[in-house]
């Protein structure tokens, strides 16, 4: 008796701890599913293509074709399984001891070959032809390209399922969701929210299903591009004008350029000086732009940008 007894509680013991270390899920505040314990394989998944791709073990190698993919990567603490990445991965600073396989468009296909990935994360800007020389060679391509900071956080799940590095995953996006929904509570209480205009160049802004209108919208200022045809439409100076933006954001052109534009001294935003400039490539353009764990950082410039007078740097 003693002996089943002691079988019985041996297999209830052995139950208990393969449940803990299957994956389970939880959701943050905005329905982010994220995951812990260990990734069941084969794992299948669906990348922001919408393209179903099985995964049959644990990857080991790692070509990362966007500076977010990078970034998302050495946050969950897979830095080590990471072979390849662009020249303008350059955060973390680990990131620059990778080996580089050229531009995020147009990289290096002997290089990537050479490096045997079992896992090329790609942005949509790499071409179908390139995919499909990327998948000849055994590798699984799985495309990130969100539109939102959920479409950011369930990336990070994603690649942490990945990696099988749920726990770290689920640990960043909860931080992220933390510092997200205090700068979503402070925005909600500003009585007359301020136009916007978001200049990434050329006069070039982000519409409707864009990351940075996403941003816009959860701290509480109106995109003037909020109703633009496309998400990343061309205005016309007189647009501008007409819309009347009460903060001129600019990612690219330089202030002196925006100000000697014909009619924009009858802007708001060029009239009273809230002219925002994140010049190009620096850390914080970088943070407002990048699909990956800095948004939120990004999200907070935005906010200190658009109302100083609430959210103190």
């Amino acid at each position: 008796m003693k002996s089943i007894l002691a079988i019985l509680v041996a297999l209830t013991l052995v139950a208990t701890f393969t449940g803990c270390q299957q994956s389970s899920t939880t959701k943050t505040a905005t329905g982010v599913q994220t995951k812990s314990g260990s990734t069941t394989y084969p794992l299948t998944i669906t990348d922001d293509s919408g393209t179903a791709i099985t995964i049959d073990k644990e990857p080991q190698k790692i070509v990362s074709l966007s500076p977010s993919d990078t970034e998302i990567i050495f946050a969950i603490g897979e830095g080590s399984k990471l072979v390849g990445r662009t020249d303008y991965c350059d955060y973390p600073e680990e990131a620059s001891a990778v080996t580089s396989i050229g531009s995020f468009s147009s990289p290096n296909l002997e290089k990537i070959i050479e490096l045997a990935p079992d896992i090329v994360m790609s942005s949509d800007f790499v071409s179908d032809e390139m995919s499909q020389q990327l998948k000849a060679i055994g590798a699984q391509v799985i495309v990130v390209n969100p539109t939102s900071i959920d479409g950011v956080m369930n990336n990070i799940v994603m690649a942490g399922e990945i990696s099988n590095a749920n726990d770290k995953a689920k640990e960043v996006v909860e931080g992220m969701e933390k510092q997200r929904q205090e700068l979503i509570a402070k925005a909600a209480t500003i009585k007359e929210p301020k136009s916007v205009f978001i200049d990434i160049g050329k006069f070039y802004t982000a519409g409707p299903g864009s990351m940075l209108d996403s941003m816009l919208t959860d701290l509480n200022a109106k995109n003037i591009a909020a109703d633009a045809t496309s998400q990343w439409a061309q205005l016309s100076t007189e647009a501008i004008i007409a819309d009347n933006p009460d903060v001129y954001i600019s990612l690219y052109t330089k202030p002196d350029v925006i100000k000697a534009t014909p009619g924009f001294d009858k802007i708001n935003a060029i009239a009273n000086n809230n002219i925002v400039y994140f010049e190009y490539l620096t850390p914080e353009s970088d943070m407002v732009q990048r699909p990956g764990p800095r948004i939120i950082e990004g999200m907070a410039l935005l906010a200190q940008s658009i109302y100083p007078d609430v959210f103190s740097k």
